[in-house]
C-alpha cells in the first residue's frame, strides 16, 4: 500500500506540476532601424513601429521571439529590448548578441524571457549572403540544481536570399546547405527548430528541399502543418501565406496582398514527436492575423478579418508586410521558481504532519497569499486566503476533515510566484 501510494503521489505531482508551454514568435520586422530607398524615416520610422510591435508582442507574450530584417547597428538591438519588450513593469526579457560575419546591413536576433529560459551558446553558420544565427537555450526547470540537466532547444534563425530566378535560388540553396552540414557535425540537441524568412515560392526550391532531405536515413526537418505546394500566389494555400500585409503600393512595404508563404518554422522530428520532453503543437501554429479570407488583399481589408483583435490587426498591417509564425511548444518540466521574483523566501512544518499543519512561512514583504492543497487524485480540495501583517506568518490549517495519505500544498504570492511542498498526513 505504501509504495503505491508513494506511487500515486509522484503522478499527482508530475500532473499538477510538471507541464509548461513556451510561446514562440518568428518576425520579419521590415528594415527595421535600416533607412534606404522607400524606407525613410517617415514611411518606416523606428518609433511608429516600436508602438505597433508593443501592441503586438503585448498580445503573443512571446518566451522565444526571432526576428529577421534588424539594422546591423546594435542600438536597435537594444531599443527592441528597452522601449518594446522590457517595459510596462516588464523586464523578463533578455536577447543574444550580433557577430554579423558576413558584414550585412541586416540582421537576425533573438529575444527570449529569462525567467523560463537560459541562453547556454550562440554560433553562426556562415554564408556570404547573410549569417544564419544558431542559439542553444535551456529551459529553468525546477530540478536543475539537483540534476544538473535540463531540456535544450536549439533555434535557427535565417534570412534567405530574396528574389525570384536560378540565382537567387541557388543562392537560398547554398545557405540551407551549409547549414545543415553544420548541423551534422555538431552535437546539437534533438529538440530543434529552424526558422525565418525562407523567401521560397514552393516546396520543389532546393532550399526547401535541403532542410527535408533524409541525410543518412534521417530526416532533420519537417513543416508542422504539413502545407507543401506551390505556395506563390496560390489560392489553394490561403490559410498559410504570411506576406503580404498591403495590397496597395505603399512605399517600403512590399505588395499585392496575401499571396506567398515566406516565414517558417520548421521543426525537428523529436520536438514533433515530443520524445525529447518538449513537444511543437502543431494546432496553435499560424501566421497571426491570416483569416484564410483574404487572399490577394491586405489584411484590413473587406471582409473584416476577426483571426485577432482589431488593434493587431492594424498593428500587423503597420509594423511589417510580413506575419509574424507563432507556436506554442509544450515542457514537460516544471519551471524554476526563481527566489528573486517569488516574495516566498522559505516555508516550514512538520511532515509528516498530524490533525493540524502549523504554517510558519518567511515573506520578502508583508501580503496576501493563497494556500491550495490537492489530494492524491489531483482534486482541488482545500482553499485559503491569509493576510499577514508581517514578513513572518505563522498559520494553522485543521486537516481534521481529510483521510490520511499524500497531499500537496501549493502557496502563491501576489507577484504570481509559486511554492510547492509534499506532505503526508497521518493521524
Amino acid at each position: 500500500m505504501k509504495k503505491t501510494l508513494i506511487l500515486v503521489f509522484s503522478t499527482l505531482a508530475l500532473s499538477l506540476f510538471s507541464q509548461d508551454t513556451l510561446q514562440v514568435m518568428q518576425y520579419n520586422l521590415l528594415n527595421y532601424g535600416n533607412y534606404w530607398n522607400d524606407c525613410t524615416t517617415s514611411s518606416n520610422n523606428v518609433n511608429t513601429k516600436n508602438i505597433h510591435l508593443k501592441t503586438i508582442i503585448k498580445y503573443v507574450q512571446p518566451d522565444i521571439f526571432t526576428v529577421n530584417e534588424l539594422s546591423e547597428e546594435t542600438s536597435y538591438h537594444q531599443m527592441i529590448l528597452n522601449q518594446v519588450l522590457n517595459t510596462d513593469g516588464t523586464n523578463k526579457y533578455r536577447k543574444a548578441v550580433s557577430f554579423n560575419y558576413a558584414n550585412s546591413y541586416l540582421v537576425n536576433m533573438l529575444y527570449y524571457n529569462n525567467e523560463k529560459l537560459t541562453l547556454y551558446s550562440q554560433d553562426v553558420v556562415h554564408s556570404m549572403v547573410r549569417d544564419i544565427d544558431v542559439f542553444n537555450l535551456y529551459y529553468n526547470s525546477s530540478d536543475l540544481a539537483q540534476s544538473h540537466d535540463t531540456l535544450f532547444i536549439t533555434c535557427f534563425v535565417a534570412h534567405l536570399k530574396a528574389g525570384t530566378g536560378s540565382t537567387n535560388e541557388t543562392k537560398r540553396a547554398s545557405m540551407v546547405s551549409t547549414a545543415m552540414s553544420y548541423i551534422r557535425t555538431h552535437d546539437l540537441p534533438e529538440n530543434m527548430v529552424f526558422m525565418g524568412d525562407f523567401n521560397v515560392y514552393s516546396n520543389e526550391e532546393q532550399a526547401y528541399k535541403n532542410l527535408i532531405y533524409s541525410y543518412n536515413g534521417t530526416q532533420y526537418f519537417f513543416d508542422p502543418v504539413n502545407r507543401e505546394g506551390n505556395w506563390n500566389n496560390n489560392y489553394n494555400y490561403r490559410d498559410v501565406h504570411s506576406q503580404s500585409t498591403h495590397s496597395e503600393n505603399v512605399a517600403c512595404f512590399s505588395h499585392g496582398g496575401l499571396d506567398d508563404r515566406f516565414d517558417f518554422i520548421m521543426s525537428s522530428k523529436s520536438l514533433l514527436q515530443g520524445t525529447k520532453g518538449m513537444k511543437l503543437l502543431k494546432e496553435t501554429y499560424r501566421a497571426l492575423g491570416n483569416d484564410g479570407q483574404h487572399f490577394n488583399k491586405s489584411i484590413n481589408d473587406s471582409p473584416t478579418n476577426t483571426s485577432a483583435p482589431a488593434n493587431i490587426i492594424d498593428a500587423l498591417y503597420h509594423m511589417s508586410d510580413h506575419m509574424p509564425i507563432i507556436t506554442q511548444i509544450k515542457v514537460d518540466a516544471a519551471l524554476r521558481i526563481n527566489e528573486d521574483l517569488s516574495d516566498i523566501s522559505s516555508i516550514r512544518f512538520q511532515n509528516p504532519t498530524q490533525e493540524i499543519l502549523h504554517l510558519k512561512i518567511q515573506l520578502k514583504k508583508p501580503q496576501s497569499i493563497n494556500l491550495d492543497i490537492y489530494n492524491i487524485f489531483g482534486q482541488h480540495v482545500l482553499s485559503k486566503k491569509v493576510e499577514s501583517n508581517s514578513e513572518s506568518l505563522i498559520y494553522s490549517l485543521s486537516l481534521n476533515q481529510f483521510n490520511d495519505g499524500a497531499y500537496i500544498l501549493k502557496i502563491s504570492d501576489e507577484k504570481g510566484g509559486v511554492s510547492s511542498r509534499k506532505f503526508i498526513l497521518k493521524k
